[in-house]
């Protein structure tokens, strides 16, 4: 009796699904989760064995949720004279006039918060807080502050954050009144003048606020380094928020000062580089 000929093409539903997760094993192996700045891809098992790919484009691309931790400092900007009378007293309110210049800007931050989306409205569900505490901790900070912009100074207990490339960062301010009984601050330094102020040589003390009565400051992709940042599953980042007074400008009206304000975010910031430089 002949036996029956049968195609070497030919391959049983078992073969199929062996080779099948044989060859996705190989995979994995060599080549597992791709990232990078541009574009990420996912290599899956499809239902019958075959192989499939989720992409993605642009430092948007997101897979999971895992987390990392994210540590944020806000500083001044280093004098560009390299004279701190020339950073803090190179603003006043008047022409020409001493007495008027500027030497503390304090604002009240009550949220650190960034998005990956460089489009994010107020409402977004996907704001993630970078400095958690400051929601029932309040903590005020002076922009122009002697050694401001030391790597001691102004930095904030490190968050976990979502793995993600965050396009937007925003800071949060407490509003100059409220209607609390509940006191906002141990110590305030703006006095009467409400929770976000600025003191000039004088001794006097404004109200300050931001454009439309705003209570947020957005720093936008222009204004971080490389237009993103990114938070990666299980790795730690520090973040430099720096202000810029001398791109930043105040404006006196009625009593109140208003401030258009100038931020700057870099992951790699002076003091991680000077830290590595060290080592």
């Amino acid at each position: 009796m002949g036996r029956a000929y049968r195609s070497p093409r030919g391959k049983t539903a078992s073969q199929k699904v062996f080779f099948s997760l044989l060859l996705f094993s190989i995979v994995l192996l060599s080549l597992g989760l791709i990232r990078c700045d541009n574009a990420c891809v996912l290599v899956v098992s499809n239902p019958g064995g075959s192989i499939g790919t989720v992409s993605g484009n642009g430092p948007s691309c997101s897979l999971g949720t895992t987390s990392g931790t994210a540590s944020v400092r806000i500083a001044a900007h280093a004098a560009t004279a390299g004279d701190e009378a020339s950073r803090i007293g190179a603003h006043a309110l008047g022409a020409g006039d001493e007495a008027s210049r500027i030497r503390h800007v304090f604002l009240t931050l009550r949220g650190i918060e960034a998005n990956a989306s460089a489009v994010a409205d107020d409402e977004s569900p996907d704001w993630q807080e970078l400095a958690p505490k400051l929601a029932a901790q309040p903590v005020q900070v002076d922009l122009f502050a002697a050694g401001g912009d030391s790597c001691e100074a102004g930095g904030f207990e490190s968050a976990a954050v979502r793995a993600d490339a965050y396009r937007q960062i925003r800071l949060r301010l407490a509003p100059n009144e409220t209607d609390s009984t509940e006191p906002i601050l141990g110590q305030n330094s703006c006095g009467s003048a409400g929770f976000n102020c600025i003191v000039t040589s004088d001794g006097d003390i404004r109200p300050l606020v931001l454009a439309r009565d705003a209570l947020e400051i957005q720093v936008t992709p222009e204004h971080i380094a490389g237009g993103f940042f990114r938070i990666v599953s299980e790795a730690s980042v520090n973040l430099e928020i720096d202000f810029d007074p001398n791109a930043s400008q105040f404006i006196p009206t009625e009593g109140i000062v208003r401030m258009v304000p100038v931020f700057t975010v870099d992951s790699q910031g002076r003091c991680e580089s000077a830290a590595g430089t060290e080592r």
